[in-house]
């Protein structure tokens, strides 16, 4: 990766260079995964680790470590497209593709960058799963620019063979045929934003659960998870019955309505919730899979962000750095769940280690460096 991030334009005038693009680049990647979030954090851990950068990394560091307001003025210059190609040339290096792998898109705001001048940060990205890496990211102005900008997304996103799941925001026709040209397969929520495709599910589903004898296209299956005494036991239902809707061959691959059901149970509290989707697999055993999936982004990813990188807390806001320490994030992120740790330890816990334990450091550090 090295050559990728030395390809990164250096807009600062050359005479008054002291430090490296690259090192700046390689320490602050090494700092954050080594549980440090603002450029004073960065700058101290840079200066206890001194040895280990020029040993380990290799950083010459002719001018020893630069301050936290060099760390600032040079984030805050770095093209941020430019920063997320490097990022998505080392997510196609490292990725595994899965057949059927269930690949999440959703948005998160980053409540921490809105200032006076500029509003918050909206980022954009898509979840692998099972293998919980970033594939890609796309920063937009707000949450209403998100349905305009995941087909942009999508079209960077190699999604043969996967399915990729969405919320109901996203449920549009122009995603689902994104998704259908790159040969994926998709399962996108429903919700009233769609009152057609809404209306006839519920109906459907109402009336297939009543007179089920009348209804033999309709497939279901169950699932059940018990865990810190809480049981939930969920419905899939999967039909392909699809003459009733109107307009329903303007859909891009739909091949049927889905619902699934959850019952859950925790001492004497219950509670019942149902959520309708539509999608292109014909299989209900996939549905399933699928909508248990769905939700992997906002507890691999956004809770993640949030409860171990603190990111709504963060105040970093001037210039290009919001954006750019958001990539940060998600290439310690995707790191550190890569480290062949005991599922007991965290993000938040793999950081800490990291801080301490040299070893463990440059194993995530050499994931994205070498």
């Amino acid at each position: 990766m090295k050559e990728s991030f030395m390809s990164i334009a250096d807009t600062r005038q050359q005479s008054q260079v002291r430090h490296e693009l690259y090192e700046i680049i390689a320490m602050t990647i090494a700092a954050v995964i080594g549980n440090c979030d603002g450029w004073d954090e960065i700058e101290d851990f840079c200066h206890s680790k001194e040895a280990w950068l020029r040993e380990h990394m290799g950083l010459k560091l002719e001018h020893g470590i630069p301050s936290e307001t060099t760390f600032a003025r040079v984030w805050g210059r770095i093209d941020p497209d430019a920063f997320k190609r490097c990022f998505s040339q080392w997510t196609n290096r490292i990725r595994e593709k899965l057949p059927g792998e269930v690949i999440n898109i959703d948005g998160k705001t980053a409540c921490g960058s809105r200032s006076t001048r500029r509003k918050a940060i909206h980022m954009i990205s898509a979840w692998a799963t099972e293998q919980e890496l970033v594939l890609r990211q796309m920063c937009v102005a707000e949450k209403t620019n998100e349905i305009s900008s995941v087909p942009l997304l999508l079209e960077l996103l190699d999604v043969s063979g996967c399915i990729v799941t969405a919320d109901a925001m996203n449920c549009q026709r122009e995603i689902a045929k994104k998704i259908t040209d790159g040969e994926g397969d998709y399962v996108l929520s429903l919700k009233e934003n769609q009152p057609t495709l809404y209306e006839y599910a519920e109906t459907y589903f109402r009336d297939a659960l009543e007179h089920p004898q009348w209804y033999p296209e309709m497939r279901s299956c169950e699932t059940l998870d018990k865990g810190h005494g809480r049981i939930e036991k969920r419905t899939y239902y999967l039909s392909p019955e699809l003459s009733g809707l109107e307009k329903a061959q303007n859909w891009p691959g739909l091949a049927g309505i889905g619902m699934v059901c959850s019952h859950v149970t925790m001492g004497e509290t219950k509670s019942f919730e149902v959520r309708y989707a539509i999608t292109s697999l014909k299989s209900v055993s996939a549905f399933a899979y699928a909508m248990r999936k769905h939700w992997g982004i906002e507890n691999g990813l956004h809770h993640c962000l949030d409860v171990s990188f603190h990111e709504d807390r963060s105040r970093i806001r001037k210039d290009h750095s919001p954006d750019n320490l958001a990539v940060v994030r998600h290439f310690a992120l995707s790191a550190l769940k890569q480290l062949p740790l005991s599922e007991r330890f965290s993000v938040k816990r793999r950081r800490k280690v990291c801080a301490y334990d040299l070893d463990l450091l440059a194993s995530a550090v050499d994931l994205i460096l070498l």
